[in-house]
């Protein structure tokens, strides 16, 4: 088998090598293959559609599965290429070809449009039934492992050094004497279906008490003993004696109810039980700080971070006046290379995350460091088949690579872990959806190469000819501003009905085409014309497609922001086509198709220069350890991910949106993200259709937000945490104030936006000095951005001054920003240090203090005693990603599988609904809180009120409730409506009514009760609201 694993259909060979330019024999293959898959699911369905098998839609939210669904899982890795609608639809438009007539296994019908396919009647060579049994190759029930890479042995080898002071990249050469011998490996065996994991909670409070033991003083035991565990048992909320652990379980508890305390004891549990767990939190800090504490009680466990921002990482861990790091943090954080010791060429330590552990070269080939088993560089990556306990990110569980083989950690997750426990799992959803649709700025990459551009021009002339590869990438760099400029041209131009792509709507050059042709009557194009674009979309490589007159007009596109060489080309196109195209006969219809054209010629064009200047960037960068974002954007492929991950619902798209500053948002789809988290048992099944994945334990406060498409997760609650009585009537002591200033920040216009903020925090000052004088404790400010946090910064330390009050104002930066100066601000990263810093203010994005950051003191007491929300808490407008989660969230609220649907009735469903709302997200006209429907006011309200709650939660960490209560004040005048404006959005009222629905609606008060009840009675009693 392994000799002929690439062999295909041996009987047709000879008859292939007759037929004129041929495909391979493998892709026929695969495409048959595929054709029989659809005939076995849905043998009446329009075989074009056939890429809808590979969606794995049939997953969000499942409970079981079957065989079936099992062989198309498996179909995935060999065939998961065809999931692409172009790849498939290109594919067997070739399949259909007259020229494979006498070859093919199914013969196809095309009837006003529709077509359909069956089984070749009559003889052909090479059967059906043996072809069938080739088939099953596409799906086997095992996958070989990948090859591990070869160890350097005796020789000189090669690897890149970057020098810091320089910005160069240089190569050091090292050599070593001896053949290296490497240990043998064991493999790691498939767990498949896990058996349930029952914990008793005796066994929890015991486990906790081996904890006070080992460490006196540890709080796990007391926090357990007081906190209340219920379970969930269809409608009704029942006391419970055992925690049982199958597939995905839902554990809501409010702050302070003891989730992080359960999740240390299941930690420590699963350690002495030889259960293998791994943890997913919100920070690096968060994972080294609980890798410390769960070390001190002999818990083999490891953290797994990323190599390239060590010293952002040593930052957050570092605290004030230590002059190095404790002995836990720096074995993983400041390893020493010992590759880079037999570096003879410089005295600086190689930075770190650049170590060449899998990139020492010889010739053109990597080899994998010998010393990879032993060194500390690499300790991380191997723990990660051996700890009990593995500590990691959002970031690094999805997407980390480890051993030597360098798989994916999901992969290893799924092949050999118990359980997944993630903490926050409402916001983990949000940041997997974000995660899986990456964006970046076309004109932030222009920006980042000016300094590049400038030091490129000083160099000598002779310098420049030396490496062509640098010459190259210069001159794509500074061809982007014309290339931006020639494209936002032709999006000003009149459109027709395009126009709305110029507002703010997602494109692509292959959408608009599509449009174009299939959907435009008025300005449409005949075939021909519609395949000759096409073709220059990803086959420009054909020597007869470079050398036609499209081509050139292609090329002079986006040459100069002069247009006319390329109108000229345009015209001479047109005359070369004559009557192959009929053109509208009014003029101005005639205006808007040219118009449409070569805005799609354009985009065609863009696709390939941004493609190019990756190329470009590769060759003349050492790219292995760190790049440019927009290099990152389109290297990034998630391909081992996509194995598992149902596609993102309107296909795995790369799309183009325009911003009203006239720059390209450039974003990609690539899998419905929240399935990692949610999903995980069955993103693997055996070969019976039962979760061969681990079980996932899914912990949050605020994760039942009915209504909040980001938030809300879409798994039912098992079990609640309830803190004791004596925290939650502390919480309902909070007192929550209205400043009545008429004063609106959010919803006002870009250009009022900052000086209304500056007037509502002049006039907060007042307010503000009262709180301190209460002597309770330290002071949030919340606002919408770092830009209005540095804004308010300057305002207050100017009012304060004038009131001559001593109080101390402190910001918060994000952790990207270099600054040697360092009074008055604080990092994201470190804002758990604001506790012990001299400043008594902290003025933060809402976005960035949410949840994460517990700013206590040294008792476990939140040091924050008052939070005053200078505007409404909201994310940015028609955000590309944020509407990708709320189309995740919408979808999967109102798309349910039928008992008797077929998969590919349900995922063809799934794929039309979904692309019908995404137009509709993303329609062009910017509508107000006040116009929205009441479904899309639910959804907004809902997420409010997480984010809301969540900063509240940062006052809400309660050990002494002898303390005074805490103060929330709404300064922002938005947070009411308008008395002149009939119908307008009233948020506060809003609120309210959407905590009455939670806290009264049958099947959802138990929950509702539990976790937001103390924030449901503060409020009511001090905010009014209409009911």
């Amino acid at each position: 088998m392994k000799d002929n694993k690439n062999l295909w259909y041996a009987p047709l060979s000879a008859q292939f090598q007759t037929i004129e330019e041929a495909m391979p024999l493998s892709r026929f293959a695969a495409i048959e293959a595929v054709l029989h898959l659809l005939a076995l699911n849905a043998p009446d369905s329009d075989p074009t559609k056939a890429y809808l098998l590979f969606t794995q839609y049939q997953l969000i939210g499942t409970t079981e599965c079957i065989t079936m669904e099992h062989t198309l899982q498996q179909a995935r890795h060999t065939l998961g290429y065809y999931r692409s609608q172009k790849y498939w639809q290109d594919d067997l438009r070739d399949y259909r070809e007259p020229r494979y007539h006498a070859v093919r296994a199914f013969s196809f019908e095309d009837l006003d449009g529709t077509v359909s396919f069956s089984k070749t009647e009559g003889t052909y060579p090479y059967p059906y039934e043996e072809r069938q049994k080739e088939w099953i190759r596409f799906w086997p029930d095992c996958f070989e492992d990948s090859k591990t890479p070869s160890y350097a042995e005796a020789g000189t080898y090669k690897y890149p050094y970057p020098n810091l002071e320089s910005g160069e990249t240089e190569t050091v050469q090292v050599k070593f004497e001896n053949d290296y011998v490497p240990p043998v490996q064991s493999t790691t065996p498939e767990k498949g279906c896990r058996a349930p994991i029952t914990i008793s909670l005796n066994e929890l409070l015991n486990a906790a008490k081996e904890m006070a033991e080992i460490c006196p003083g540890d709080p796990c035991h007391m926090i357990l003993n007081t906190n209340i565990l219920k379970q969930i048992v269809g409608s009704s909320v029942k006391s419970c004696t055992e925690l049982t652990l199958r597939e995905v379980v839902n554990i809501v508890g409010m702050v302070g109810a003891g989730k992080s305390t359960l999740i240390k004891v299941l930690a420590f549990w699963c350690h002495q039980n030889g259960y293998r767990i791994a943890i997913v939190v919100d920070t690096v800090a968060e994972v080294l700080n609980l890798q410390k504490y769960l070390s001190a009680f002999g818990v083999a466990v490891s953290p797994l971070i990323g190599r390239n921002e060590r010293l952002k990482y040593i930052n957050q861990v570092t605290q004030p006046n230590e002059t190095c790091l404790s002995t836990g943090f720096s074995q993983y954080l400041t390893p020493v290379c010992l590759i880079d010791g037999m570096d003879t060429q410089h005295s600086a330590a190689i930075a770190f995350g650049k170590e060449p552990c899998y990139s020492l070269k010889k010739g053109n080939k990597n080899y994998l460091c010998p010393y990879f088993n032993q060194c500390l560089g690499t300790r991380m990556l191997r723990e990660c088949y051996t700890a009990s306990v593995i500590l990691t990110t959002v970031a690094g569980f999805a997407a980390s690579r480890v051993g030597q083989q360098r798989e994916t950690f999901l992969e290893l997750t799924m092949r050999d872990f118990d359980l997944v426990v993630f903490d926050e799992s409402d916001r983990v959803q949000k940041t997997l959806d974000h995660f899986f649709m990456p964006e970046t700025s076309f004109n932030n990459y222009i920006h980042e190469c000016a300094e590049d551009c400038s030091a490129y021009m000083r160099l000598s002339s002779k310098r420049r000819e030396e490496n062509l590869a640098e010459q190259r990438y210069d001159e794509m760099q500074r061809q982007s501003v014309t290339v931006l400029s020639c494209l936002v041209k032709s999006l000003h131009h009149e459109l027709g009905t395009w126009k709305k792509i110029a507002y703010g709507d997602p494109f692509s050059a292959l959408t608009l085409l599509e449009d174009m042709y299939r959907e435009e009557s008025e300005y449409g194009i005949p075939y021909s014309v519609y395949k000759a674009i096409y073709n220059l979309i990803d086959t420009q490589d054909e020597d007869d497609i470079r050398q036609s007159t499209l081509w050139a007009v292609l090329e002079s596109s986006c040459k100069s922001t002069d247009e006319t060489f390329f109108n000229q080309m345009y015209r001479i196109w047109l005359n070369e086509l004559g009557s192959d195209f009929p053109r509208p006969k009014k003029d101005k219809v005639k205006r808007i198709q040219d118009a449409h054209i070569k805005l799609i010629l354009r985009l065609i064009y863009f696709d390939h220069f941004i493609r190019g200047l990756s190329d470009a960037y590769e060759a003349s960068h050492e790219t292995s350890y760190g790049q440019n974002e927009l290099f990152g954007f389109l290297q990034t492929r998630f391909r081992q991910q996509q194995y598992f991950l149902p596609s993102a619902l309107c296909g795995n798209l790369f799309g183009l949106k325009k911003t009203d500053d006239e720059d390209i948002i450039l974003f990609r789809q690539f899998a419905f993200g929240r399935s990692l988290m949610k999903d995980l048992p069955y993103l693997r099944t055996d070969s019976h259709g039962k979760p061969a994945g681990p079980h996932v334990v899914l912990l949050s406060g605020s994760s039942w937000a009915e209504g909040s498409y980001e938030y809300h997760v879409n798994r039912p609650v098992n079990y609640i945490l309830e803190a004791d009585s004596d925290k939650r009537a502390f919480l309902e002591k909070t007192r929550f104030f209205e400043s009545g200033f008429p004063e609106r920040v959010s919803g006002a216009a870009d250009d009022q936006r900052m000086a209304q903020l500056r007037f509502a925090t002049q006039k907060t000052v007042e307010l503000i000095i009262r709180e301190y004088e209460r002597k309770a404790g330290k002071i949030l400010l919340v606002v919408n951005s770092y830009a209005q946090a540095q804004e308010v910064q300057q305002t207050l330390e100017a009012a304060l001054r004038k009131a001559n009050c001593s109080i101390h104002v402190c910001r918060m930066i994000s952790d990207a920003i270099s600054t040697q100066n360092d009074r008055g601000i604080i990092r994201r990263g470190e804002v758990g240090r604001f506790t012990k810093m001299s400043e008594e203010i902290l003025i933060a994005p809402a976005m960035a203090i949410e949840r994460g950051h517990n700013i206590v003191d040294e008792y476990g007491h939140s040091a924050l005693c008052a939070v005053f929300f200078m505007v409404r808490p909201m994310a940015i407008p028609d955000d590309i990603q944020q509407q990708g989660s709320k189309l995740n969230g919408f979808i999967e609220s109102h798309c349910k599988r039928a008992p008797h649907e077929s998969l590919f009735a349900y995922n063809t469903r799934i794929r039309q609904f979904a692309a019908q709302q995404w137009a509709k997200m993303s329609k062009s006209k910017s509508f107000g809180l006040a116009e929205l429907d009441n479904e899309e006011r639910k959804d907004v309200v809902a997420t409010l009120f997480v984010l809301i709650l969540q900063i509240f939660g940062r006052l809400a960490r309660v050990t002494d409730v002898t303390k005074p209560e805490p103060h929330v004040y709404f300064i922002d005048g938005a947070f009411r409506r308008r008395e002149s404006k009939q119908g307008d959005f009233d948020c506060l009222s809003e609120l309210g009514r959407y905590l009455e629905m939670l806290m009264t609606q049958k099947e959802s008060a138990e929950i509702a009760e539990t976790l937001y009840a103390p924030f449901y009675k503060a409020y009511r009693k001090d905010i009014q609201y209409e009911q």
